[in-house]
C-alpha cells in the first residue's frame, strides 16, 4: 500500500482525523493553476498536464468545501485576522493568470461565493502573451523523430520528452524572457513562437474580473523569473515594476506576491526585505517553511494537482503532509 492510500485509509477512523484536526494550522492555502474540461485534459500529454485540474475534481473540491461548512477567506480577511482566523479557514489561489480561471473556474466559485486571488504576470498582460514552459512542450510534440536524430538527440519514448523538458528548463529558470525566446528558437529552428492570447487572460478580462468583490489579483512577478538565479537589483525590479504596472493598468492595490516557482532553491530569503520596503502584505510559496519561524513573506501554500481525489483532498485540508513533515523535522 501507498503511503497516500495508507494515510487516506487512517484518517477515515474519526478518532485519527480528530487528532489532526487538533494538530493542524488555522488556515490552508490552495494553489491551483488552470482549471479545464474533462475531455481537453484526457488530450494533454507532459509535464504540463500537472498544472491544470479537471473541472469535474474541481467541482468536487468546492463541493467539500461546501458541504463540510469550510471557512473560505480572502487573503486580505486573513491579515485582517492576523494569520489567526477564529476558525479553522482556507484561501484559494491560482498563479499565472489562465483564460479558464475565468471561463470555469470563477462561475464554479462565484455560485459558492468562494472568495479567490489569481497571481498575475504583467509581461503576459503587456505584450503578446508566451510562456516557454508551454512552447517547450509543444515544440517537443510536433518535432518529428529526424528532427532530433539530425540534433543527435534521442527522443523515440515519451520518457525521454520529458527528461528533455526537464533538461532545457533548467536552462530556461537562468535566462530572460528575451534569451528564453532564442534559446528557444534556435533548439527547435523557429521563425516565431506561438502566441498564446487562448491561453491566458487579457488586461479587459481582468478588469471585468475584479468588478466582483470576490476576487483579488496579487503579482507573480514581472515576467515570471526565477529570482533565486538573478541579482538583487533585478529581483527588486522584477517585484516593483509588476506592482507598479498592475496598479497602474487596473487602478487596484497589489498587497500579495506569489514567487515563481515558488520552491526552497528558487528563493534566496532576503526577498522579504524588498517585499516589506514595497508595502506588500503577503508572499506565498510552493515550499513548506512551516517548521522556520513564521514570516508572512513566505506562506507556504498547498499544491492541488491533477491527481487529487476526494480522500487526498480531505488529507491535504487536515494538513497530515504538513504535520508529519513537522514532526520528523524537529
Amino acid at each position: 500500500m501507498s503511503y497516500r492510500n495508507f494515510i487516506n485509509k487512517l484518517i477515515s477512523f474519526s478518532l485519527i482525523k480528530k487528532l489532526f484536526k487538533s494538530m493542524r494550522d488555522d488556515y490552508v492555502i490552495l494553489y491551483y493553476h488552470g482549471v479545464i474540461s474533462d475531455e481537453k485534459f484526457k488530450q494533454l500529454q507532459g509535464p504540463n498536464k500537472n498544472l491544470f485540474v479537471t473541472r469535474s475534481n474541481f467541482i468536487d473540491q468546492m463541493c467539500f468545501l461546501k458541504e463540510n461548512n469550510i471557512n473560505v477567506i480572502s487573503l486580505d480577511e486573513l491579515c485582517e485576522q492576523n494569520f489567526k482566523p477564529k476558525k479553522f479557514s482556507v484561501i484559494i489561489s491560482f498563479d499565472d493568470g489562465y483564460k479558464d480561471n475565468l471561463k470555469i473556474a470563477y462561475p464554479i466559485l462565484k455560485k459558492y461565493n468562494f472568495p479567490f486571488i489569481i497571481y498575475l504576470i504583467p509581461k503576459i498582460l503587456s505584450e503578446k502573451p508566451w510562456v516557454w514552459w508551454l512552447e517547450l512542450w509543444s515544440q517537443l510534440e510536433k518535432k518529428n523523430q529526424i528532427f532530433f536524430e539530425n540534433k543527435n538527440i534521442d527522443i523515440h519514448t515519451e520518457k525521454l520528452k520529458k527528461d528533455l523538458f526537464f533538461l532545457i528548463k533548467k536552462k530556461m529558470k537562468n535566462l530572460k524572457i528575451y534569451d528564453q525566446k532564442v534559446e528557444l528558437k534556435k533548439i527547435f529552428d523557429l521563425q516565431k513562437l506561438t502566441d498564446m492570447s487562448d491561453f491566458f487572460l487579457d488586461t479587459n478580462e481582468v478588469k471585468t474580473m475584479i468588478t466582483d468583490k470576490l476576487i483579488t489579483i496579487g503579482s507573480h512577478s514581472m515576467d515570471h523569473l526565477c529570482l533565486k538565479n538573478f541579482k538583487k537589483e533585478e529581483v527588486f525590479n522584477q517585484i516593483k515594476n509588476s506592482k507598479e504596472f498592475l496598479e497602474k493598468t487596473f487602478d487596484f492595490k497589489i498587497k500579495h506576491f506569489s514567487f515563481p516557482y515558488g520552491q526552497n532553491q528558487d528563493i534566496s530569503f532576503y526577498e522579504h526585505e524588498i517585499l516589506s520596503k514595497l508595502h506588500f502584505q503577503t508572499s506565498v510559496t510552493t515550499f513548506d517553511y512551516s517548521y522556520k519561524k513564521f514570516n508572512k513573506f513566505y506562506l507556504t501554500r498547498c499544491s492541488i494537482g491533477p491527481n487529487i481525489k476526494k480522500n487526498d483532498f480531505e488529507r491535504k485540508l487536515l494538513g497530515v503532509d504538513k504535520i508529519l513533515r513537522k514532526i520528523f523535522l524537529r
